[in-house]
């Protein structure tokens, strides 16, 4: 009867294809049964319950402390050699605590402090039931999931998860409501037993049932029957120095996110005083986000590697942490929903791009013959730094709750004094600030990683220019959005990047870029002097250096922005000339290294901001490496460097912009460059 228990030799691809369908459907009841069971459901029990923010931190961070039992879990499984088994039964107990937890309310009068502790009991009973799942279930994974495709089934999976905690998840949080509606005093909390028992007995013993179906291949042994092979077994990842290097990222990051996460929800219910339907409901538009962007990040994150992925999604992530701070002021405000909504939307982004990235790199830096052991390690990392960050987030929090940070304006008038608040912090917007800051040494962190076929974060926004170009082509037929088809992403990758929030600051340069074509669209179609060119381009480098923080330290940002609008604007005037261009690029140069800092910089960002323009608007009237060598050159002396080191820095910077065309494309442009380099030697002895 138990043979489906035990692990086969090898797996054929027919075997895996139908392990393939059984994991799609054990999934989906999965995520479905933790609709009901986990996020803000959970904590809006507990509270119902009688918990404190602390209690809500020990919650939170028991699921990820027992996790420290996958050492206990590696031991038993290597020693068995049973994965498939020992997970299906670990499994089943860990849903079934659910029912304990259901009838809680039904013997205490809630709340009560015996109510909480029994729910922490039982959360506890299935975290170390959990340690054995995860151990087991990440390992049999590795050994059925080709890495190649491993960002592809992933993102699938990931996909049909969200969908369906989204089902479940809102579904019970409006029968919850509903119930409050009409329950009596001190019964509020049934509601929530009725959709325990539910997700627990037939969606969570449900998955236990599918995932009875998939294949298990044999493990391989490593001589790990003595003390001494278990021993070395347990410290292969230690020892791995590179898998050191990711295991101390994911404590580290883990740790950062955790301490802000676990409260948003409660912020909500408790600071916000909205309904749990609300809550959940933004949790959906996460989900839905994540969902749109699972199958993205999954796919480039087999072309470009994991960690360029994890590095922009995870700077996303701690921007939408701090922007919660600015949902009070210091109370509800008319943005509120808007701003909560927004943010939950890029949340969605956010944790789609960290999960996946995470879960791969994972799979692709684990030995095959070691990947229990492995992904235990990195499984053990992840949850302690998980676990640890509530239990601290909670004391803060509840140290905090009656403290705050105010700065506010007033307006004195004789009849009235009106404070018009500026800026809050107060309670867990403490904590918000305190995560953002502890984001910024996750960087150098990841930045020490290294991962097999990695690629840098340029190429991937280079990718991502092309299809959002694409994506907004299609806009182009409809009056007044044309515009936004220019959107120039190519812009980002000349940004100076501050520890990785590579697209905070991206905004900066569009918003240059946009200012400068639009101001010189509007008499570029008549007919623009040269005299014209020459006074838009000063008006928007004059005025970008006001808008943008840190002018003189920002002058390759300023160049590009300003070079790149102005020579989109004289391309799509269909009117425009050669003279016109190099009037352009040479003021460019001239006024921004007035306002700027180094004069090299500067040029650089112009030669690159000319031929991103030049290649977003297919412009090809203007032999445009000679334009930007000819103007580098002619700009020098006001520059104060010398002809050879403008010649160099723009000649360097045209070929690094056009280092992603077709290598004809690149011919022709090296063609260009040494044309004009060989002219300007011929010059020199004419002169001579």
């Amino acid at each position: 009867m138990l043979n489906f228990l035990k692990p086969q030799g090898s797996l054929t691809d027919a075997d895996r294809e139908r392990g393939y369908s059984a994991m799609n459907r054990q999934v989906f009841a999965a995520a479905g049964a933790e609709g009901f069971v986990s996020g803000g459901f959970i904590s809006a029990f507990a509270l119902l319950i009688g918990a404190s923010n602390f209690h809500i931190g020990i919650l939170t961070a028991i699921p990820f402390a027992a996790q420290a039992l996958q050492i206990l879990a590696v031991v038993v499984i290597e020693r068995l050699q049973m994965r498939k088994a020992i997970v299906i039964l670990t499994y089943a107990i860990a849903y079934l605590t659910w029912l304990p937890v259901a009838l809680i309310p039904l013997f205490i009068d809630v709340p009560h402090q015996g109510a909480v502790i029994l729910l922490l009991v039982f959360v506890g009973i299935r975290g170390v039931a959990t340690a054995f799942v995860v151990t087991g279930w990440n390992g049999w994974l590795r050994d059925i999931i080709p890495v190649d495709h491993a960002g592809e089934i992933f993102g699938r999976r990931m996909k049909i998860a969200t969908v369906a905690a989204i089902i479940t998840g809102l579904g019970a949080a409006i029968f919850v409501d509903w119930w409050k509606g009409f329950a009596a005093p001190g019964e509020e909390a049934f509601g929530y037993s009725i959709a325990f028992i539910f997700g627990a007995l037939i969606l969570g013993l449900g998955s236990v049932g599918f995932m009875a179906r998939i294949p298990e291949p044999r493990m391989k042994t490593l001589g790990t029957n003595s003390v001494g092979g278990m021993l070395r077994t347990l410290a292969g990842p230690i020892m791995d120095l590179e898998f050191r290097k990711f295991i101390v990222y994911q404590f580290v990051w883990y740790f950062v996110i955790h301490l802000a996460v676990p409260f948003f929800a409660v912020y909500m219910l408790e600071r916000l005083e909205f309904p749990l339907s609300l809550v959940v409901g933004l949790a959906v538009l996460s989900q839905v986000s994540s969902i749109i962007f699972y199958q993205v990040w999954g796919n480039w994150a087999d072309r470009y590697g994991s960690k360029v992925i994890l590095s922009i999604s995870s700077s996303l992530y701690f921007l939408v942490i701090i922007a919660w701070t600015f949902t009070t002021l210091p109370d509800r405000h008319g943005g509120t929903i808007p701003i909560l909504v927004f943010l939950h939307l890029l949340l969605g982004v956010a944790i789609a791009g960290v999960n996946i990235s995470v879960t791969s790199l994972r799979l692709k830096m684990s030995p095959v013959d070691q990947s229990t052991s492995y992904m235990a390690a990195a499984s053990l990392a992840l949850n302690l730094g998980a676990g640890i960050a509530p239990l601290i987030g909670g004391a803060f929090a509840d140290f905090f709750e009656i403290r705050s940070f105010r700065i506010a304006v007033q307006w004195i008038d004789p009849s009235r004094v009106a404070d018009i608040p500026a800026f809050s912090l107060t309670g867990f917007d403490f904590l918000f600030a305190v995560a953002f800051l502890l984001g910024f040494i996750t960087i150098p962190l990841l930045a020490r990683i290294r991962e097999e076929g990695e690629t840098d974060t340029e190429t991937l926004l280079d990718e991502l220019q092309t299809q959002t170009r694409e994506n907004l082509r299609a806009l182009n037929s409809v009056r007044g959005m044309s515009y936004v088809a220019q959107f120039p992403i190519a812009g980002m990758r000349y940004v100076p990047r501050v520890s990785g929030l590579d697209i905070a600051f991206g905004v900066t340069a569009y918003q240059i870029s946009a200012a400068t074509k639009s101001l010189i669209d509007a008499t570029t179609a008549g007919g623009e002097t040269l005299r014209n060119v020459r006074r838009h381009v000063r008006v928007s480098v004059r005025s970008a250096s006001r808008s943008v923080r840190g002018a003189r330290s920002q002058g390759a940002q300023i160049a590009f922005g300003v070079t790149h609008g102005a020579v989109k604007a004289i391309a799509d005037a269909g009117t425009g000339t050669t003279r016109q261009v190099h009037a352009a690029i040479r003021t460019a140069i001239t006024a921004t290294s007035e306002v700027a800092g180094d004069p090299l910089e500067v040029l650089a960002g112009a030669a690159r901001g000319a031929v991103a323009g030049t290649i977003e608007s297919g412009y090809t009237d203007v032999d445009i490496p000679k334009a930007v060598i000819g103007q580098a050159r002619a700009a020098a002396p006001d520059l104060g460097v010398t002809e050879e080191e403008a010649v160099q820095v723009a000649a360097q910077s045209v070929v690094e912009a056009m280092s992603d065309l077709p290598v004809y494309e690149q011919a022709e442009a090296w063609d260009a460059i040494l044309r004009e380099l060989v002219a300007e030697d011929d010059e020199r002895l004419a002169a001579s």
